[in-house]
């Protein structure tokens, strides 16, 4: 997701609630816990199977949508969005505790690389979205401890770029998570967002079941930094191609992070003013090992909100700052003019550059795409930088179009262009190490 957000912690200073109890995984420095794509038929966004191209309209709109929340004000976007922010990662929690079996409540929590808050909707809202289960009992549980200062509630505030928010009691609880191995991971006092009122796009979806977001941002209340000592301050994911037979992958904390290979290579993280994103210094792009003539300065990270460049496993497709993107799209041009049986076409994907091939070669004779981050390359395959149609009732040919789109003034590495690498956020070090690997055999 990474939507830059503004949070305030109201009745309360952070020094304040640090000085509660810590947040605490308890016997282990690791966790490893299902990461719920969003073509899963386990994710609580499923829309049965999709076409490729039904999907890759979708990630079209989400990319475009999540990037300009002022399209919103037109009617045929917000009808677009309520269809496309549906597809985000998630993860499955367990809070709370009750008299009953199992004795904690299940909610899905849509996973947010640049969020800073852990929060969920919770019984009592004023202005809430619909969901099932219903909203989270905290009065029936003997686990919730609201957040006091001189014995008054605190409140929290978090307004997100793309116009949503959510505002609340802060409070702490007991959450549980199950690994992958199937035992269950315990972890207590960790601080929340209790949502009273939310004003979140989450309902929009029919039967919605996802109660809120999991932030895995820099703030010091993300649900990393506030198990930092114990995991170190690392996570990781690897994302496998998106396809209707995708299979499961984890999300990983700490010591459960895979051994990193010898063959990794790291970028800084940066940290823009109080954005919550991860923010990397992009300084190039090649073709094939040709680089393309772009000036550093395109990609340059400056204090405004739109400049420099993230990385966010909630953006479907890489968003390429304007004039970088029309060098890509010129080289690829050329480069597709050598070939035989291609004839450039205008496709209804919303993808700006596509071409139909007389013969179905799949991921075959298209190139790779390298980012220039700083200090190390992200050789990207085929298949993170282009998506292939096959042949269907209605176009007889197969076809491919680059799974990227342009930007006014900021570029964004999206989940399409993750695919297949490890990658691993070291925010104790603030470094990004990722390394190619086949996620579907290694998640």
């Amino acid at each position: 997701m990474a939507k830059a957000q503004t949070l305030l912690l109201l009745g309360f200073l952070s020094t304040l609630i640090f000085a509660l109890n810590k947040a605490t995984l308890v016997n282990s420095n690791g966790l490893t816990v299902k990461l719920i794509h969003p073509h899963s038929p386990e994710s609580p966004s499923f829309q049965g199977n999709l076409s490729s191209e039904e999907r890759i309209k979708t990630s079209v709109f989400q990319s475009n949508i999540r990037d300009n929340y002022l399209a919103r004000t037109s009617s045929s976007t917000m009808q677009t969005q309520i269809k496309t922010q549906l597809f985000h990662y998630t993860v499955k929690v367990g809070i709370g505790t009750f008299k009953s079996k199992p004795s904690y409540k299940e909610y899905y929590l849509e996973m947010d690389t640049g969020g800073g808050l852990v929060w969920m909707q919770c019984d009592g809202c004023t202005k809430c979205f619909k969901q099932t289960p219903k909203p989270f009992p905290k009065q029936n549980s003997s686990s919730y401890r609201p957040i006091l200062v001189e014995n008054k509630p605190s409140f929290y505030e978090c307004a997100y770029q793309d116009g949503y928010s959510t505002s609340g009691m802060s409070a702490q609880e007991t959450f549980y998570l199950t690994s992958k191995n199937g035992g269950l991971a315990k972890i207590e006092n960790l601080k929340f967002g209790c949502g009273l009122v939310n004003n979140m796009h989450f309902g929009e979806q029919k039967n919605n079941k996802i109660a809120g977001i999991m932030g895995l941002g820099w703030d010091e209340i993300s649900f990393v930094k506030q198990l930092g000592p114990q995991i170190k301050g690392v996570f990781s994911y690897c994302l496998p191609v998106v396809s209707n037979k995708t299979p499961s992958t984890y999300l990983r904390f700490g010591e459960d992070v895979s051994h990193i290979e010898k063959y990794s290579k790291s970028t800084p993280l940066y940290r823009k003013n109080k954005d919550n994103s991860y923010y990397v210094d992009l300084q190039g792009i090649s073709v094939n090992k040709t680089r393309l003539d772009i000036s550093p300065q395109v990609f340059a990270l400056r204090n405004d909100v739109r400049s420099g460049c993230m990385i966010d496993s909630g953006m479907p497709y890489s968003r390429i700052v304007s004039p970088a993107f029309d060098l890509l799209k010129m080289k690829l041009e050329k480069y597709f003019s050598g070939f035989k049986g291609l004839k450039k076409i205008k496709g209804d994907l919303g993808l700006e550059l596509c071409y139909e091939r007389s013969k179905a070669e799949k991921y075959n004779n298209l190139p790779e795409v390298t980012l220039h981050f700083r200090g190390a390359d992200f050789v990207m395959k085929a298949e993170a930088v282009f998506e292939v149609v096959g042949r269907s009732i209605i176009r007889l040919r197969e076809y491919f179009c680059l799974a990227m789109v342009r930007d006014s003034r900021k570029s964004i590495i999206g989940s399409h262009q993750q695919t297949n690498h490890r990658i691993v956020y070291d925010t104790k070090n603030t470094r990004l190490v990722f390394y190619p690997v086949d996620c579907s055999k290694n998640p």
